[in-house]
């Protein structure tokens, strides 16, 4: 499986477009920060904000989608397959790598939210708190729940440009419009498609554990349905 991972570390580096992703979250960051927020408030409640922030999660699932889907389109797939790796190996690899993306794309949109902010206003500490550390380890949990969810739909449908289409249509349902019907309720607020919204230790304990949850469901459908799926 180490070799595995070194792959689809490497594929990852070349795969152009998690850099226009960073470039583009981090462009939005950078003007959201600059001029979305006033000058009476800190770069804790930028943070807070920014953290949990949903709105722009379709970019960095899309990406990931469009990552494992290309190797559908072009056989690699197939290839592991017939080289004797075991298809868990393979989801769970690609899932791991792709989490890692995600995860990057998002904190990078928090630190540039951030950065832009301390532009206009200047330099302040207040984001630097142990808690804010532990509220990002389960908000990155949470996304790994989504990736989850994502590695489900792609592999269910094993077309690159489908996963796409379906994933983002799937990302912005969930983790934009639900919120506007349910953003009140207690379960979707501890579900991986709300973000944890505060740092209570409540809210963290069972957002954490809604999201291992997810991802141990999403590992267990995707390696169910691919395992009866005979790949071309």
């Amino acid at each position: 499986m180490r070799d595995q991972f070194r792959v689809e570390s490497f594929k990852a580096v070349r795969f152009w477009m998690i850099y226009v992703g960073i470039a583009i979250m981090a462009a939005a960051g950078f003007a959201y920060g600059y001029l979305k927020f006033p000058s009476g408030i800190d770069s804790a409640k930028v943070f807070s904000l920014t953290l949990c922030d949903t709105s722009l999660m379709f970019i960095a699932t899309s990406i990931v989608s469009w990552f494992v889907g290309n190797d559908f389109l072009n056989r690699t797939i197939h290839n592991e397959i017939k080289l004797g790796r075991t298809r868990f190996s393979v989801i769970f690899t690609k899932t791991i790598v792709s989490f890692v993306i995600s995860a990057l794309i998002h904190m990078i949109y928090v630190v540039s939210t951030v950065a832009g902010f301390w532009v206009r206003y200047g330099f302040d500490s207040t984001m630097f708190k142990s808690r804010n550390l532990i509220w990002s380890l389960v908000i990155l949990v949470q996304i790994g729940a989504i990736v989850g969810c994502v590695m489900f739909i792609v592999f269910a449908l094993k077309k690159a440009l489908a996963g796409i289409a379906f994933t983002v249509v799937f990302t912005f349902f969930t983790c934009n419009m639900l919120r506007n019907f349910l953003s009140d309720k207690y379960v979707f607020k501890l579900s991986c498609f709300s973000l944890a919204q505060t740092s209570d230790t409540k809210t963290l304990f069972l957002s954490g554990v809604f999201a291992v949850l997810t991802i141990a469901a999403m590992l267990a459908l995707t390696h169910w349905i691919f395992r009866r799926t005979e790949v071309r």
